[in-house]
This record gives C-alpha cells, sequence and structure tokens, in this order.
C-alpha cells in the first residue's frame, strides 16, 4: 500500500512535467526506429508478461468526461502516458532490445473526437511508443445515457479498438468497453469510470514459431478536465496491470 502510495504521488509530481515535453518533441520528431523493440528471442514466459503489461498501458483511456460533445462539437488533442516501473520489470531481461527513455515507458497519442447526433461522439488517433518501434490506431465509439447538466451527472458507455500499425516483431489488437461517470462544474469537471479489454498479442520470431497471447482484465480510472478557454487540459490516473498517469491538451468546444 505504501508502494502504491508513493508510486501515484511520483507519477502525478513527475509525469506531466516529462509527458508535456515528450508530447512537443517525441511522436512527430521521434525516428522511425526506436531504441528498443520487443526481441524475438523472448522466451515465451517473458512475452506474455510483457504483452500483458504493455497492452493494458496501452489500452486506448477516455481522458475525457462523460458528456457527449454535441452535434457542432469537436476536439484535437495530444496525449501521453506515463509508467515509471516498466524498465524495473523481470521480462525486460530477454523480452525487450534496447532501453527506455528515461527508464519509464510513455505512449503518445494525437487525436480527434467529433459529436454526432443523438449523444454519440466517434474519435480516432495514431499512437507510438516514445522512442520505440510500436505504433497503433485506435477508435472509439461513446454514447451518452444521460448528458449532464447543472444538477444531472453525465453517464456515457463506450468502445474503443486498437491495433499495432506497421508491426516488426510485435502485433497488438485490442477491443474494450467502459462506463463514465462525470460532473461538470465552472472550471473543473472530474469523472471515474471503470471496463474491460481484451487483447490479442503476437510475436513474430523470424524462423521460429510465433508466440501468440490474449489477456482479458478489467481497467478502472479517474481523472479531472480543467475548463480552459484554450485550452483544456485532462489530467488521469489509470489503473489496468499496473499503475500510471496520463494528460492530454485538447483544443475545440
Amino acid at each position: 500500500m505504501l508502494i502504491r502510495l508513493r508510486l501515484s504521488r511520483r507519477t502525478l509530481r513527475v509525469g506531466p512535467k516529462l509527458l508535456l515535453m515528450l508530447l512537443v518533441s517525441g511522436l512527430a520528431a521521434a525516428p522511425a526506429h526506436g531504441s528498443f523493440r520487443l526481441s524475438p528471442r523472448a522466451t515465451r514466459g517473458d512475452f506474455e508478461a510483457f504483452h500483458s503489461r504493455f497492452s493494458s498501458d496501452a489500452y486506448f483511456y477516455p481522458r475525457h468526461s462523460a458528456s457527449p460533445l454535441g452535434l457542432v462539437g469537436f476536439e484535437v488533442y495530444a496525449d501521453a502516458t506515463y509508467d515509471d516501473e516498466f524498465d524495473d520489470q523481470s521480462f525486460n531481461g530477454t523480452a525487450v532490445d534496447g532501453s527506455y527513455i528515461g527508464g519509464f515507458l510513455s505512449v503518445a497519442r494525437v487525436g480527434a473526437r467529433k459529436g454526432l447526433p443523438g449523444g454519440i461522439d466517434l474519435g480516432l488517433a495514431y499512437g507510438k511508443t516514445l522512442n520505440g518501434d510500436v505504433k497503433l490506431i485506435s477508435a472509439e465509439l461513446q454514447y451518452a445515457i444521460l448528458h449532464g447538466g447543472v444538477l444531472e451527472p453525465a453517464l456515457s458507455v463506450r468502445v474503443t479498438g486498437t491495433r499495432t500499425v506497421d508491426a516488426t516483431a510485435y502485433e497488438l489488437s485490442q477491443y474494450g468497453a467502459d462506463v463514465l461517470l462525470s460532473k461538470g462544474f465552472t472550471v473543473l469537471t472530474p469523472y471515474i469510470g471503470a471496463g474491460l479489454i481484451r487483447s490479442k498479442g503476437r510475436l513474430d520470431r523470424g524462423l521460429l514459431p510465433s508466440f501468440e497471447d490474449t489477456e482479458t482484465h478489467g481497467v478502472a480510472f479517474a481523472g479531472v478536465t480543467l475548463n480552459l478557454l484554450l485550452p483544456k487540459i485532462n489530467f488521469e490516473v489509470e489503473k489496468g496491470e499496473a499503475l500510471q498517469a496520463a494528460v492530454r491538451v485538447g483544443f475545440g468546444f
């Protein structure tokens, strides 16, 4: 319990500053081949451990409230995650070649969301592991059960899909569903949620037989949106296989 509390404080204190710096320089300027990649020499056990943790970290968490954008609403954004204990895991001994930038794992995304009729929002994002070679395309569809108001909270359900693109050794195919609850105030909109994800991973081992693994597990998250005129800033704490933090900076209305 003390370890988790210490991790949480470190994440919330250090993560946002690092993530915002990485968003500026990492996703667009990162080299095509990062300094770490999943190794074809991984043992089955280390591959499965890597896949379990990485697929959880790479899940397409909402990082926004449950309120629908509305017919004319839209948002464009950039975000990034921060898992400061990924480098400490034993599976790195055989599963990963190279090293992590700063000793932590971060997945950065740029994306857009658009409001549709009937309380439906549609989103699409492109992501990449910073200093790594895993690239992701993600999509989300959200439906607002309660739109929210002065006294009423907003409640939404969301389905997501993520898969790797231009894969080298590691391939990921992931689907998820979650529920969000939020309540808007003048400047801040806190929200919470939970869901279930199913992730299928595959490791291409060249001339050797490929490894495959499928994981199903729950996720939970809590965050707050700082409702500035421009931009909107989201801080989110996410719990899947591990605890991580995320920051999103978005523009829109």
